[in-house]
Order: C-alpha cells, then structure tokens, then sequence
C-alpha cells in the first residue's frame, strides 16, 4: 500500500573488523597522500570516540539536516524512491539492503521523511558497501550499511541541546569511572506541529490528519576491563507515525472504493545488544555481539482493514581474526533466529515491482500466521598484502535459512593494486543470497516454497589524485539477480502459488567521484552515477525496466568557510525522471459499478520529467554564556522547482466526462528550516 506521506560511499572490498581502513572522503587534510582504500595490517588499539572527517563532512552537506547517514542520497549509486523509505542502492530493491549498528541487526535506518534515526553526535562512522562485500555479511543480495556508532568520551559530564522545524532532540555525555562512559541521544520530530490539519483534500485526494511524528534513541556505555578487553552495552530504537484520509477522488480510492477513509501507519524497533572485544598485543582480535531486535508494523486504512507485522529476532555474531605474517585469516559467523508474526484482514493483490498494476485477483483474506526462521552465515577470510602495494582478500562463506531450506556457498574475492604512485586498482566479485521478503512466503498470500533470492556481483575501478587535496575514482559494476520473484496470474497454471522464483535481473553501471579535500577554506564533491537496472519474466522472456533504475543521476556539493564563524554551502542533483507506464485509456471497473481503471500502454516504456533540486545550508557559531552554540539554516529545494513524482488518471473529470483525463503529482516545494544547537 502506497505511503500515507511522502516525505557511503561502496567500497568494493569488505575489510576485516578491527584492519584500519581510510577512503577517499575521510581525510581533509591537504598534506595527505589520498587513494580510494589504504589498507594497514594490524588491528586499532585505541577506542572510537571521535566522529571521522568522512562522516563530519556528509553532516555538513547542505539538504542533510545535519544527518551523516542520510547525506549518503548525494553519494554515486544511491536512488531514494519517491515515496520516502529506504533507499535502492546500485540497481537492487530497498528490501535487498541490510543494515548493521554496531553490530546488531535494524529493520530500518530512515525515518519516512528521508532523515536517518541517528542523531550527529554518535555516527562514529559508516560504510556503505553498494557491491563486492565481504563474507562477513549475509542476507543482502544489494548493499550493506555497516554503521559504527561512537565509543563515549570519559570527561565531565556534558549536555547539548539541539532545535529545528525538523525535530528537537538532546544529548548527554560523561565518564561513570576511570574506565567507563556513556552517552544517551533521544529526539522528538516536531514537523507535526508546522504542518497544520487539512480542512479538505489536496490535488491527490489525501488529507492530512496528523502529520509525521518520529522519534528515536541511542544509548551505548563501554568499560575498559583492561587493555586488551572491553565490554559494551548499546540500546538504539525509533519510531514512525502519520494519519491521513483518502478522499473521494484520491487514485487508490477510486480503484478500490472500500479504502475511502481514515488510514493510519505505525512503526518501531527497539534494539539491545551486547558486545564484547578483545585484541592483544601479539595481533589476534576477537569480537562477540548478543543482541535482540524487535520490529513492528501497522497499516490500518479503509472499511476495516489493516496489516500487523511483528518480528523478534535474537541475533549472535562473532569472529577471530590472527595476523600471521603478512596474512590476516578470520574465522566468524551470524546466527539468527526470527519470529514473524503476520496478522491482516486485506484485499490480496498479486504483484511484485514486475507489475504494472496491482488490480488483478482481487480477494479478502483473514490471516494469522506465525513463522519461525533461522538464518545462519558461517565464514572463513584471509586478507594478504604480498606488498605495500597490493592487497587480496578471498573468503567463502556457508549462508542460508531452515524455512525454504536453502544453504549456499558463496566464494568472494578482492584485489587492490597500486601499480603506479597515487594511482590504484581494484577488482572484486562474490555470490550472495537472502531469505524471502515475508509478505511473499506468508500461507494464504504467498508460497512458502519460494527459494532464496540470489546475486552475483562483480566490480572494476580506479581511483587516483590530483595535486595534493584532489582525489577521484571511477568504478563500474555488474550484478546478475536470480531467484527474483513473479506474481503468477489467473492465466498461470500454478497461480494458486501466487509467487515463483520466475524473475531474473541484470545492473549495470559505472560510478564516478570527484573529491575536494578541505583547503582553501571549501571542500565539496561531485558524484556522477549512469546505470541500467532490468527485470525479465522467464515464463514470457519479457524484459523490463526496474520501476527506480535511473539511469543519469549527478550531484555537485560544495561547503565554504565564509568567515570563522560562517559556513555555507549548496548541493545540486539532477537525475533522470522515473520509469513508468503511460496510461493510455480508462475502462470500466468490473469490481465496482460506475468507477473506472486505467488501460496502460508498454511497461515502463515512459519516463517522468528530470528532476533536480538545490539545497542550501547556512550555520553560524557563537557563545551563550561561555557555552559553544550554532544556529544554522536548511532550504530544501531552494528554486521551488516543480518535480513531477506520478501521473494518474484525473478522476474527478474522467467520473464527469468518461473520458480520458491526465493529471500529475509533483513532490515537496520550497522547504525551510531553522534550528540551534547549545552545549553545556
């Protein structure tokens, strides 16, 4: 069902945890001597308690909010649907990504409104690897999003008050003991309260009720048992909720009439894990992490239907990794077991992001089904540097789930080659799988035969510098999905599966980055990312364009320091307009009397205006009573440009005429917001 609102970089190899890493965004110093990925054998000895520069850096990109993880939509590869959520990353589904917060496994990392659930003060630091990735991660067939929250600082205690139109939030830091910390992060969205009730529907037919409240949380406390040994406690959680009413002449209501009326959605996670690390003097590192991660969904719309997903997932993972010579060999693995519990009163449509329309087979169902499912991933890596030029690391790994009853093996190989001072090249490749999404092997309205999704991916690049605070890389990449699934239809003769493995995909692209160290008082980057994402039916040999391959997307950032006090700074993107199909003709509804549905034309044959949008950011420090203090200014969309996000049947003149009328939707105009920010 359709959002009630609409509101980092890839590294081609996974390093082992705990081998310094440094990339191409992290270092802003102009002296340095800056490549894509150095890599050093050894392990870090000391703690994490300062933000990277490569996260400090996407914190202060204009259109960011402040927000380092949800900066990475500016980065090569990255596409945000347009209906707000997660976003698709190198030509694969939002729902082939999986996320990590030290460790332990989220459901989600961004809000509806395209912020992330992390305040600026603990991301530590984040990658996201778009291909390529290591053995150590399992159930991702996309990208990874591997984000490492800070280790707290042991100081006198501190509090900072941060206050936007966006959200309020505060912040509290201190020492507990000579060998202890903590910090806590808790932040409140405050968009509801610019965003008024609607006294009747806008030009889609929705009316606001309440607009999108979120919240959400961070805790972590370490202690340093020793020198080699630390123990740490981290809690995180957010939460999402908007209510809205579909109107007469809103496009899912004049399809399907019964879901006129109120719809809500609410959503939260709550997570708690436990983590503990050793690492000697003599080059073996340990890790252990026990967490619990609890999700839940609802949707409620119309004459009484609603969605109630609920998921417990307990989760270990750990590794050992022990240098030997100028070999790092890491032995690991994740186990997990979900508990999905699945009840709806719906009207079942068939379909997948294959489909067109999501009109056919339309029947109520009354559900409520438990799953119980064990994921396991087991893994072996040896990271070599022959040279101080040349790097490899090969891995396999055992990975699978006990509910369809899959378990591959999965090879993974990355070379790294320095063959000229300042300029390197890198290769990778590896097979991956994942269960499922649930909503496809639920009894009732999905096949629980359904086999794990599949991917292989490979990747090129070269990456170099220019003078001393230029760097730039250029990597192109392939992935082969397999396993995808197919809404089979009545004309099927296994349609009362209503899904099969029957969906092949291929992607294809090249990323481009350009980078600017900060010297000269600016630093900024420009991104360029041109792709093709396909789908093909193997029981019709039809081949399709994915509904968000886009295949143009650039964005230009650039942040200056005016004075020692003022930053500014713009962002520009323009990428190509959406896929979609051109509606050519309307037709009577056989489901209900005197309503209408769209004929549509070639499948994804159409493709929406461009879009483009400039963001702007404004921050000026000062003091307030001895206090450090920032006030600082966001324009989303500074030109108010139009983008046009859908186009639908206008059905308030196709009802009168009954003919065909156009009419499109258009996203988010012109949007400030002011904030300050205050530290005690």
């Amino acid at each position: 069902m359709k959002s009630l609102y609409i509101a980092a970089l890839g590294a081609m190899a996974a390093c082992q945890p705990g081998i310094l890493v440094a990339q191409t965004l992290t270092d802003n110093n102009a002296n340095s001597n800056n490549i894509e990925e150095t890599i050093v054998l050894g392990f870090r000895q000391a703690g994490y308690t300062e933000i990277t520069q490569s996260a400090e850096k996407l914190t202060n990109m204009p259109g960011s909010f402040g927000d380092p993880v949800g900066a990475i939509t500016a980065l090569p590869g990255v596409i945000t649907p347009r209906d707000g959520g997660e976003p698709a990353v190198r030509g694969s589904a939002p729902e082939d990504n999986r996320y990590y917060i030290d460790g332990m496994p989220a459901g989600y990392i961004f809000h509806e409104f395209n912020t992330s659930i992390f305040d600026e003060n603990v991301v530590q630091d984040f990658q996201l690897f778009a291909a390529g990735f290591g053995a150590q991660y399992s159930e991702a067939t996309g990208a990874v999003f591997d984000i490492r929250l800070r280790d707290p600082v042991n100081d006198a205690f501190m509090t900072k008050v941060t206050a936007s139109m966006l959200r309020a939030g505060v912040f509290v830091e201190s020492g507990l003991s000579d060998s202890a910390a903590f910090y806590l992060s808790a932040r409140h969205g405050l968009i509801h309260l610019f965003v008024s009730e609607d006294d009747k529907p806008d030009d889609d037919g929705v009316r606001v009720i309440s607009a999108p409240k979120d919240t959400d949380y961070q805790f972590k406390t370490k202690w340093d048992m020793a020198d080699s040994h630390s123990l740490s406690l981290s809690l995180a959680g957010a939460s999402d909720f908007a209510e809205a009413e579909f109107g007469e002449y809103n496009n899912e209501a004049q399809k399907n009439p019964d879901f006129a009326g109120q719809a809500t959605i609410d959503r939260n996670f709550h997570s708690q894990g436990i983590n503990y690390t050793f690492v000697s003097d003599d080059n073996v590192e340990s890790n252990l992490t026990l967490a619990r991660y609890a999700d839940s969904r609802l949707v409620e719309w119309g004459e009484d239907y609603y969605l109630e997903l609920e998921l417990e997932n307990i989760l270990a993972r750990g590794h050992l990794s022990q240098q030997f010579g100028n070999h790092t060999v890491s032995l690991g693995g994740e186990y997990s077991n979900k508990t999905h519990d699945y009840n709806a009163r719906l009207i079942r449509f068939i379909c997948t992001d294959f489909d067109v329309d999501c009109e056919d087979r339309r029947g109520l169902v009354e559900e409520v089904v438990s799953l119980d499912i064990a994921e396991t991933n087991i893994y072996l890596t040896d990271f070599w540097q022959p040279t101080d030029r040349v790097s490899v690391e090969l891995g396999v790994q055992r990975s699978g789930n006990d509910y369809t009853e899959d378990y591959y093996v999965n090879p993974k190989l990355a070379l790294s080659w320095m063959f000229v001072e300042g300029l390197t090249v890198s290769t990778s490749g590896g097979r991956y799988n994942r269960t499922p999404d649930i909503e496809t092997i639920v009894p009732a309205v999905g096949n629980p035969a359904l086999e794990s999704l599949r991917a292989e991916h490979y990747t090129l690049g070269l990456a170099g510098e220019v003078g001393e605070s230029w760097t730039w890389s250029v990597e192109g990449y392939f992935k082969m999905l397999t396993n995808l699934p197919l809404a089979l239809d009545e004309s099927q003769p296994d349609a009362d599966a209503y899904y099969s493995n029957d969906v092949e995909g291929e992607v294809r692209g090249v990323d481009i980055m350009l980078n600017k160290n900060l010297t000269e008082k600016w630093f900024g980057w420009a991104a360029v990312s041109l792709a093709k994402s396909e789908r093909t039916n193997l029981r019709t040999d039809e081949t399709r364009e994915y509904t968000l391959d886009t295949p143009v997307v650039l964005n230009l950032v650039a942040n200056y320091q005016l004075t020692e006090k003022w930053m500014l700074g713009g962002r520009f993107t323009y990428k190509s307009g959406q896929a979609t199909t051109e509606i050519v003709g309307i037709k009577p509804n056989e489901d209900f009397e005197g309503r209408y549905l769209p004929v549509y034309g070639e499948a994804y044959a159409k493709r929406l205006p461009y879009y483009s949008r400039l963001d702007f950011r404004a921050e000026r420090s000062f003091s307030v009573a001895g206090n450090e203090a920032s006030f600082f200014v966001d324009i989303l969309n500074l030109l108010n440009r139009e983008n046009v996000s859908e186009e639908n049947l206008d059905y308030k003149k196709v009802n009168e005429t009954g003919e065909l009328y156009l009419k499109e939707s258009v996203d988010m105009g012109i949007f400030p917001s002011v904030g300050v920010s205050i530290t005690f």
